[in-house]
């Protein structure tokens, strides 16, 4: 395969970015590098318009992840932690290529790293409906959350959720454990380390977590237990498959 790209080397991370809207064309070379897994999960899309986002979702990741492991992307082998975290199952020896993929609306992004365990998550910055979950936060950061000016809530609920998420993405848990499992100081914008982890302020010492600035309309995080973590963002992913 041409175009090979080297792994980061800790404690970088690459975090790429792309539109999910794609052509039929692109749909249907996106569709055929998918594994019987990723095919099955595709049919059970009630709306189109998710379906078509996740094959352009799932079909960017094996055709990126073939780049820097030098194979077609329907070659690239995927497993699934005990919590659902995919995994490349094989790889060169003595890597440890390590990815976390999210999305949101039309936008996805996904982080790349070698030899830490990493999350990531952006989320599309929207009216805080009644839906939306407040209870991420935990007693003291609703406290806090209260006392923010109504003109920033909306920004700073948005960035608390993708750190939240992103963090625990990193532990390969999603929201198995609940959001209040981190907690932060939400007065902070940019990047941050947690303020409590579990309720110990020890563990949250071993944490950062990095602020994407290039998803447009999006709040978006990549956290991993590293404190000297840090981002390359590639930018747009110029690629298309075929």
């Amino acid at each position: 395969m041409s175009s090979f790209l080297t792994p980061p080397s800790a404690p970088q991370v690459h975090v790429w970015q792309w539109d999910l809207e794609a052509c039929d064309d692109d749909i249907e070379g996106y569709w055929n590098t998918l594994g019987a897994q990723e095919r099955e999960r595709a049919g059970k899309f009630r709306f189109d318009l998710h379906r078509r986002r996740f094959i352009a979702g799932r079909g960017e990741l094996r055709r990126l992840l073939g780049h820097y492991l030098d194979v077609s992307p329907s070659d690239v082998a995927i497993g699934y932690g005990p919590d659902g975290k995919p995994y490349c199952t094989s790889q060169p020896r003595d890597w440890m290529l390590c990815f976390n993929l999210s999305h949101s609306e039309n936008t996805a992004a996904l982080a790349i790293a070698n030899g830490i365990e990493i999350g990531i998550d952006i989320e599309r910055i929207r009216v805080i409906e009644d839906t939306l979950p407040l209870d991420v936060f935990s007693s003291q950061e609703r406290a806090d959350y209260a006392a923010t000016p109504q003109a920033e809530q909306q920004t700073v609920f948005f960035e608390s959720w993708a750190r939240k998420e992103a963090c625990l993405k990193a532990l390969g848990t999603g929201f198995i454990l609940p959001p209040t499992h981190f907690e932060f100081d939400v007065s902070v914008h940019g990047d941050t380390t947690p303020r409590v982890v579990g309720g110990d302020v020890q563990e949250a010492a071993h944490w950062r977590v990095r602020t994407l600035s290039s998803v447009a309309g999006c709040a978006g995080a990549v956290a991993a237990r590293r404190t000297d973590l840090s981002i390359v963002e590639m930018g747009a992913l110029c690629l298309h498959p075929g």
